[in-house]
């Protein structure tokens, strides 16, 4: 019985470095940079058009960071409007639930169910940074993940996009993309949060620490993105999901309850009572970008603009 027991346990050994070995090689030949030539014609913004950031902390559970001294999401919560319950899609996982962000449909919809950088599979379906195309809109992404190439590669209109080896050089990426380029919409990826759950739990004094640093880096980075540009800025912070253990991807409530928090200059603070879905955030981008979302999306925009009376009524 012992024999057996130590064979199963050598073969789910070996399983489990090849499945780490495959992620590994493949996460290795993402590209970590894209330039694209800006748009021949890029639009103007329109008068209450806003310059947009969606910044995701990965793996950021709602506790942990009730639990941790943060203010600078404090600030922006207080300031922006905050969801009082908001959830991520199933798998919580990075690359489904970011396709869903910048698409409004749940995986089984969009079809990206993996979470590695994998050459030979495309996007299907339109998201953000395809209409980021058709509108002439400069947009970026900045991550500290491989997989992002994903999202990259198979967009034209993702004119910039530089994988960080931490959130200090993709927050300095994307810093200088925005006061070289002035773009319309930037999507910034923090990682630190999600590795130290993974390499010492959700909750852990590693993982408290990753995101004071976070936290920190972000004062810095928001004042300098409010003084570059031209008009008005709004951020949209969130995550793509939390965890447990050392683990995430289940339907636990721990996996799924998310942040999501939006910041602007003339945005009314305030807080969402009805829940609030990672399929809402593609919608609100567009929104605040003065664009309607495409009917195929099932999201729902919760900024509505200051002259409509529907921007109070969720709340």
């Amino acid at each position: 019985m012992r024999v057996a027991r130590r064979v199963l346990l050598g073969i789910a050994v070996l399983i489990a470095a090849g499945l780490a070995l495959y992620a590994n090689i493949f996460d290795r030949m993402a590209p970590a940079s894209l330039v694209r030539a800006a748009s021949a014609a890029p639009q103007s913004r329109g008068a209450e058009a806003y310059r947009v950031l969606l910044i995701s902390v990965d793996g950021l559970a709602p506790a942990v960071m009730d639990d941790v001294p943060t203010p600078t999401l404090d600030r922006l919560g207080a300031e922006g409007l905050r969801a009082r319950h908001a959830e991520t899609v199933m798998p919580s996982r990075t690359l489904p639930a970011h396709t869903s962000m910048i698409s409004g449909v749940p995986p089984r919809v969009h079809g990206v169910g993996w979470n590695r950088y994998e050459p030979w599979r495309r996007l299907e379906v339109q998201t953000l940074f395809s209409i980021c195309a058709r509108e002439g809109w400069r947009c970026g992404i900045f991550a500290g993940k491989p997989k992002f190439a994903h999202l990259a590669e198979d967009e034209p209109g993702v004119e910039r996009w530089a994988l960080g080896t931490s959130a200090d050089s993709v927050l300095a990426q994307a810093a200088a993309y925005l006061s070289d380029s002035d773009p319309d919409f930037v999507l910034i990826h923090l990682a630190e949060v999600d590795l130290a759950g993974h390499a010492d739990g959700w909750g852990s004094e590693t993982q408290r620490a990753a995101l004071e640093r976070i936290d920190a880096l972000l004062a810095g980075f928001l004042a300098g993105a409010r003084a570059s540009g031209s008009g008005r800025l709004a951020v949209l912070l969130t995550s793509d999901h939390g965890g447990h253990g050392t683990v995430h991807g289940t339907d636990d409530p721990r996996d799924l309850r998310i942040p999501w928090i939006l910041w602007g200059e003339g945005i009314e603070p305030g807080t969402l009572r009805e829940p609030v879905s990672t399929l809402d955030t593609g919608p609100t981008l567009l929104a605040l970008l003065g664009v309607k979302a495409p009917a195929a999306w099932q999201g729902r925009a919760r900024y509505v603009g200051p002259s409509s009376s529907a921007a109070t009524s969720a709340r």
